[in-house]
């Protein structure tokens, strides 16, 4: 695919600041059977409390939660990275002679090197460890450098990816068994072009990566979106910084639909701010996918000493945490698509802040050794969902959505082709864009309940196909809601005493029509009582209609109403009242 050059745009590698460390060593610490060495700062122990936290501080000094970390020993006992799984870095570039990088940088197996000649026919000659796209060579040396000091980003980023692990050398690397593409995209300074990255995404996708880190920021640019649905589309998973800004403003790479966003967490499982850093804070927002570490986080560069070892905070170094998770998933699990692998690092996250996905924590900090060992019990129905205990993992395919993106604030709801039973998909953040009724898709999330409607939170939305506009059930106001099914509870009929919970098929989540005559007009809500008398406990008489994104109608007036059948329980009382959500403004129609 063409890609064009842009001068007037830039992006730079990310790093808030750097600690120089001085460890210790502890013989109780399962890491030392991965990583370690002897420097010249004398016999220390590299330890890295973002594989294996006990909470000490990893000699930093600053205490920490113990295991909050990505468990990584635990997947190593499992899964340590397999070659054929590449993970490519575009960043500063990579040191290639590092002792801990010099045998995991990929080798171009259709070129051979120093001839002058384009052997596998890509369109780069002697691309044989990698390219260098800013400055339009095949040498991706890292020569990043700030007032005097090699920085090496990118050398830094690579290390906690896949570092060799396991051999007496340096640090341990996520994904130790993972080679690494070295594709430099940025100049001695840290600063490159969105055009050099795009380039460098699609030739990552075009010569066998799998998964591609960009611990970088830029602007929103057509090259870098295309080069990155390109990549999407050719099976490969972005995973990207959101940046060190501490601001819920868009912020891209990371904010692209097809890119796994990456916040940083603390020792102490908390995202990181300015407290942690000196100023600004890991970025937040409706784009955060997930978290992990990135504070004080050990790994390869020439700061101190040539090929030595330093510690660096930042979003760029949660990046590639992510990265190397997804690497150790996909070398598991070589038949999943990159979708199946996002899905799984997702939903196996360790949860942090509010209960379920938010803005501030994405669904949590990362957890190697659930994303190998767990999968999602997959729910045969709408209905065995509502059977589950909350917090239970599930996932659903093939089901209908019966609501819009942006219809319902908060809320989708999914149902059955068949139309036997319905359920809220309820999020605290945005409701995912670009949805529409009779879209057939497959989620997973986590089993809940919102104000006595069993849901699911936080889904996570894949469309595979469209089934058409569903037809709504017509019923009266008595048969709306409901007896009790499962864990979803009935509505009531009658509240003042002697107190009376309806009967009948529930059908709380599915989209119903049910007609009658306004009773009572509320800012964004309205009574409609066909005659049943019903009583939720009130002052009114009928079906409660709540409807803040739609004109209401006048009192008195006969109305037909399509909308979701739902329930909530009202402060103070016990038990659930019937509520119809209508999704849009022809959802009301006037009969007289």
């Amino acid at each position: 695919m063409p890609v064009t050059r842009a001068r007037t745009r830039g992006m730079n590698a990310m790093a808030t600041g750097c600690d120089a460390c001085r460890l210790t060593r502890n013989a109780d610490d399962p890491i030392l059977l991965y990583g370690w060495d002897y420097l010249d700062l004398g016999f220390i122990i590299l330890y890295q409390w973002g594989l294996y936290n006990d909470g000490s501080g990893s000699g930093f000094g600053s205490g920490g939660l113990p295991r909050a970390d990505i468990k990584a020993p635990e997947a190593w006992a499992i899964e340590t990275g397999s070659p054929d799984v590449v993970i490519a870095v575009l960043d500063t570039g990579i040191d290639y002679t590092h002792p801990d990088l010099s045998g995991k940088v990929w080798v171009n197996p259709g070129e051979i090197p120093g001839n002058g000649i384009d052997d596998d026919g890509n369109g780069f000659v002697d691309d044989w460890r990698g390219w260098d796209f800013a400055n339009n060579d095949n040498d991706p040396w890292d020569d990043h450098a700030e007032s005097g000091m090699d920085i090496q980003h990118g050398t830094f980023v690579a290390a906690i990816a896949a570092a060799g692990t396991d051999d007496g050398v340096g640090m341990a690397g996520v994904s130790w068994g993972s080679p690494i593409m070295a594709l430099k995209v940025m100049d001695s300074s840290g600063y490159g072009l969105e055009d050099d990255a795009a380039a460098a995404v699609v030739y990552a996708a075009d010569n066998g990566a799998k998964v591609i880190n960009m611990s970088l920021t830029g602007e929103d640019a057509p090259a870098m979106r295309a080069a990155i649905d390109y990549a999407w589309s050719k099976g490969c998973l972005a995973v990207a910084a959101s940046g060190n800004s501490g601001t819920s403003e868009d912020t891209y790479p990371a904010s692209y639909p097809n890119v796994l966003s990456v916040g940083a967490t603390n020792e102490y499982d908390q995202r990181c701010t300015a407290a942690d850093w000196g100023q600004g804070g890991s970025n937040y927002g409706s784009y955060l996918d997930v978290m992990a570490p990135g504070n004080n986080i050990l790994s390869a560069t020439s700061m101190m000493e040539p090929q030595g070892y330093f510690a660096l905070p930042g979003t760029s170094a949660a990046a590639p945490f992510v990265a190397g998770v997804a690497a150790l998933v996909w070398s598991r699990f070589p038949d999943w698509s990159n979708q199946e692998v996002f899905n799984q690092i997702v939903r196996t996250c360790d949860d942090l802040g509010t209960a379920g996905w938010d803005i501030f924590t994405g669904w949590g900090r990362v957890n190697a050794y659930r994303a190998l060992t767990e999968t999602p019990q997959d729910a045969q129905s709408i209905a065995s969902v509502k059977e589950m205990l909350s917090g239970t993992s599930v996932s659903l395919k093939g089901v209908v959505l019966s609501t819009s993106s942006g219809e319902i604030t908060g809320r989708l709801y999914v149902q059955e082709r068949d139309r036997s039973c319905g359920i809220l998909l309820s999020f605290q953040g945005a409701v995912p864009s670009g949805l529409q009724s009779g879209d057939v898709v497959e989620l997973f999330g986590t089993v809940g309940q919102v104000s006595g409607e069993r849901a699911i939170l936080g889904a996570q939305i894949t469309k595979t196909g469209f089934a058409g506009e569903p037809r709504p059930l017509g019923m009266t106001n008595r048969t709306l809601g409901g007896a009790q099914m499962g864990r979803q509870q009935g509505v009531v009929d009658r509240y003042s005493f002697p107190r009376k919970m309806a009967d009948g098929l529930n059908n709380i989540g599915l989209l119903i029509s049910t007609w009658g005559r306004v009773t009572a007009v509320g800012t964004d809500w309205f009574y409609l009582d066909d005659g049943s008398g019903l009583d939720d406990g009130g002052a009114y008489t009928g079906v409660f209609v709540h409807c803040p994104n739609v004109v209401r109608p006048g009192l008195n007036r006969y109305v037909r109403v399509t909308g979701i059948s739902g329930c909530e329980i009202q402060q103070g009382s016990p038990v659930p009242r019937r509520v119809l959500r209508p999704r849009r403004q022809s959802d009301i129609r006037l009969i007289q």
